[in-house]
């Protein structure tokens, strides 16, 4: 895997490549569509469909749990706070990763959750929405810039990282209009997150039922074989039934296998 692959596609955690695939195919095209709709078609001012990729992205890596637990030891809404942080380290990747997450979790907070002033701490005053957008984008210009020093070219990370700044009202606007989908979105991931858990709960226990089932059967058939004991006939002939219903492909004849091919009527003949 390239160095560049390791900054950046930190997003996708445990996740199934067809779960995150099918999430980012959804909200890339909800994305498309909005601005289809809008007076920001994509490539309006310069080709940017590398940008609706990147908010896509994004945008699912916000619903998942693991990328806040990442991204909150390096998250502030003071500035101060930014800059010493890049000031304690010599590490470009981590100067780069701290620009870039704060950039994006004012583009998400002034645009999807739009609760920016809300989660602000008592000591700093709100900060209105220009500023917002401002710092926003000089974080997104300092990200690019360590990126640039990072690979010692331009990339196609930094191109959209420019992009995002040169235009960041616009993109604002865009994830404004997204928001209805986005939600819909959480939602559904979430719930069919629990669905898939709570169907290998269910599978899980109906394994375990089997199992455990199937190992009492057998214990006491083979007793039966062994003593040919009557009175483990009906537990046995009990417990065929259940596991059949676990397991259709499973076939027990107990009048068979009890009395033979004529069955219980011909074990009384010969009584």
């Amino acid at each position: 895997m390239k160095k560049e692959d390791n900054v950046d596609n930190c997003f996708y955690f445990d996740i199934s490549k067809q779960e995150r695939d099918s999430a980012i195919r959804y909200l890339l095209g909800a994305i498309i569509k909005v601005r289809s709709e809008s007076n920001f078609p994509s490539n309006y001012y310069t080709y940017d469909e590398d940008v609706n990729v990147y908010l896509a992205h994004l945008l699912f890596a916000v619903s998942l749990p693991e990328y806040h637990e990442m991204a909150e030891p390096y998250l502030s809404t003071d500035t101060s706070d930014i800059l010493r942080w890049v000031r304690a380290t010599e590490d470009r990747t981590i100067r780069y990763f701290i620009f870039k997450v704060n950039a994006d979790h004012l583009l998400m907070h002034t645009a999807v959750f739009d609760d920016l002033n809300k989660k602000v701490r008592q000591k700093i005053f709100s900060r209105s929405s220009k500023h917002h957008q401002e710092v926003a984008k000089l974080y997104y210009e300092q990200a690019a810039a360590y990126h640039k020093r990072i690979y010692r070219k331009r990339t196609g990370v930094g191109d959209v990282l420019i992009k995002l700044a040169q235009y960041f009202d616009q993109y604002q606007e865009v994830l404004k209009r997204v928001r209805r989908e986005y939600f819909h979105f959480v939602t559904n991931f979430k719930d069919q997150a629990f669905n898939q858990f709570m169907g290998e709960i269910k599978s899980y226990e109906s394994g375990f039922q089997k199992k455990s089932k199937l190992d009492r059967f057998l214990d006491l058939y083979g007793q039966w074989l062994e003593t040919k004991n009557p009175v483990l006939v009906r537990e046995i002939s009990l417990l065929a039934g259940q596991l059949h219903e676990l397991d259709p492909e499973f076939r027990f004849n107990p009048e068979k296998e009890f009395y033979g091919d004529g069955g219980y009527q011909d074990e009384k003949k010969c009584a």
